[in-house]
Order: structure tokens, then sequence, then C-alpha cells
């Protein structure tokens, strides 16, 4: 009867290392000595640590892309953008390990892989880049969305989920995750989402009490 693959113990592994000692301080021997393999199988599962680099750096960006081919092509621009800014921030809070490799080996990947697979990593990274900008513009059109610079906006988003990581520790309670995926999602969208129309100050005479504005609240007296 073969034997149950490790490559899926040996992917969680390298990332966990590839975070703690950063990827050029890692070596094949220290993963396989925390896998528990000998050199020889470990390398039956990946010829070279950029392999495994390679495979930890594509399978989030390809989730990613999945999580936006989930956005439907019509409707409100606010609820299409929620709709992805919330699955990425449940993505974030789920994949640490990995999710810290990524952003922290992505600036160096033409050091770190070979020139074919960089080439495919920046691809795939500037299709998800193109599509949220077109997402940010098509809000501002629209009016739903504050005037923005979808650049901005978009590498402020990536800031934000690259630094959750190093902070967010997961609960063991049964809200889980949710509460952070929540408040998360509601600081970007209020942060993009056009002012709402202040409401209408009381007419004068009708009594004392506080009215808004569009500077604010203001004391209103008999």
């Amino acid at each position: 009867m073969p034997r149950p693959s490790r490559r899926d113990d040996v992917r969680t592994t390298a990332a966990r290392i590839f975070r703690e000692h950063g990827y050029l301080a890692a070596t094949m021997d220290l993963i396989a000595e925390e896998v528990g393999l000998n050199k020889g199988t470990l390398y039956h599962y990946y010829p070279a640590k950029s392999a495994i680099l390679y495979e930890l750096l594509s399978e989030q960006v390809d989730t990613t892309l999945e999580l936006l081919a989930r956005v439907p092509l019509t409707g409100s621009g606010y609820d299409r953008m929620r709709l992805f800014v919330r699955e990425q921030v449940a993505l974030v809070a789920t994949k640490q390990d990995e999710l810290v490799v990524f952003f922290q080996e992505v600036p160096w990947i033409d050091q770190r892989l070979p020139a074919e697979q960089a080439r495919s990593i920046r691809q795939r990274i500037y299709r998800y880049e193109e599509s949220v900008k077109a997402l940010l513009a098509e809000g501002s059109r629209t009016g739903e969305f504050r005037e923005v610079t979808p650049s901005t906006i978009l590498y402020s988003i990536i800031g934000l989920l690259a630094y959750l990581p190093s902070w967010y520790r997961r609960p063991t309670n049964a809200r889980g995750d949710g509460p952070l995926i929540e408040e998360v999602t509601a600081f970007v969208m209020n942060g993009i989402r056009a002012p709402e129309a202040a409401p209408e100050a009381p007419a004068a005479g009708k009594g004392g009490g506080v009215a808004l504005t569009a500077r604010g609240p203001r004391a209103t007296t008999r």
C-alpha cells in the first residue's frame, strides 16, 4: 500500500520556516528535519527550495484571483467591492504563514525564482491589481465612492492586508474570525464610499438642539 503523500506537510512547514528565518536563511536540511523526512524524500516532492517558494506564491495569488472571479459583473459598485474586500480579509485571517511569506518574498522574486516563474507571478499580480483598480474607478464614476486615485487606494488596502498576519491571532471562541472580518471590511469601505448628503437642519425658531450641517454638528437656540 503506498504511503500517504507528505507534500502538504512540507509546504506548510516550509511556509513557517520561511516566515521565521527568511527565505535565504532557510535550508532544505532544516525543512526536512522539521517535517521528519530524509532529504531524498524531500527532493522527491520538491527538486529545489525555489520550487516550494513558487508553489506558495502561486497558491496565494491564484486563490486571490479566484476570489476576484466570484465578484458579480453587474450590480452596485459598493456591494461588489465590499464582497471582494471581505473575502480577502477572510483569506488573510486563515493563511497567516503563507501570506506573510507572500508579502515578504514577492519583492525579491527576480532573485529567488527562475525568470519564467517570476514573470508568471508578476503577470498574475498585474491582473489582480488592474481588476481592483477598475472596480474602484467604476465606483467613483457612478458616485458610490468618493473621488479616489485607484492606485493609492489599492496599495493602501494591500498594505493593511500585508500587516494583518503580523499581529492577528485567531480566537478560539465561537465567533472566530467574524468580528475581524466585519470590522476591517467596514473600515475599508467607510474610507472609500461617497459622503452621504447631510440631513437638513431644523427650521429656525423650532426649538433648541443640535443641527447637522455640512461642516458638522452645531448648537441651535430658540
